[in-house]
């Protein structure tokens, strides 16, 4: 088996903020997602931060909002060339993952529209059909990681037949497990740990790496 593993973020989706966030903006919370972001950026390079906090914006959200404001995020904000893409590695045996911090509203029309064999995504706990601003599973950089490690040996997949493509230096714990494709990253050391790069904002450009 040969995987391909695909952060959502500002790879699958051309975002800049990431889409909690821009889930955030569209229910109208642009003065605490501003300066949730600002405190993320100052606080990534140390490790996992503010996903509760991301979380606890969205208490008492209704369930089919979210669902509705997540179709409207993939079908506007896809990236350039992904459909092309995931029927192209399709067809060259290739099975496809999504793993993200992304929420699981995202994730699950991701996985529905394009044949991801396994997602992971944050869980946002739901009662009642309503947000309760708390998370029901947390994915961050590390369970990312732990997860695409805990497939490739449930399924003896060796690193060889891996490749990871992402913008972030969340993502890089995830890089050690394959040959790492560094998309549309803006930060230089996440360039530097990358096998292959990728400025260009269209996916199909990945596939000049992929074997």
């Amino acid at each position: 088996m040969k995987l391909a593993v695909f952060d959502v973020d500002g790879t699958l989706i051309d975002t800049k903020v990431g889409t909690f966030k821009d889930l955030g903006l569209m229910l109208g919370k642009e003065e605490e997602i501003k300066a949730h972001h600002e405190e993320y950026e100052r606080r990534k390079h140390l490790g996992p931060w503010g996903l509760d906090e991301l979380a606890e914006l969205f208490k008492g959200t209704k369930e089919g909002r979210m669902v509705e404001l997540s179709k409207q995020i993939v079908d506007q904000m896809l990236m350039p060339g992904a459909e092309e893409i995931f029927k192209e590695l399709k067809g060259r045996g290739y099975t496809l993952l999504a793993y993200s911090s992304s929420p699981t509203f995202i994730m699950e029309i991701l996985r529905n529209r394009f044949g991801f064999s396994d997602i992971h995504g944050n869980v946002l706990e739901v009662k009642g059909g309503t947000l309760t601003g708390k998370l029901a599973e947390k994915a961050d950089r590390h369970t990312k990681a732990e997860r695409l490690k805990k497939f490739m040996e449930e399924n003896s997949i060796f690193q060889k037949d891996v490749y990871v493509i992402g913008d972030s230096v969340t993502d890089l714990p995830m890089a050690e497990y394959g040959h790492f494709i560094a998309f549309n990253a803006d930060k230089e050391e996440v360039k530097e740990k990358a096998e292959y790069v990728v400025d260009k904002k269209d996916l199909r450009e990945i596939l000049k790496y992929i074997k």
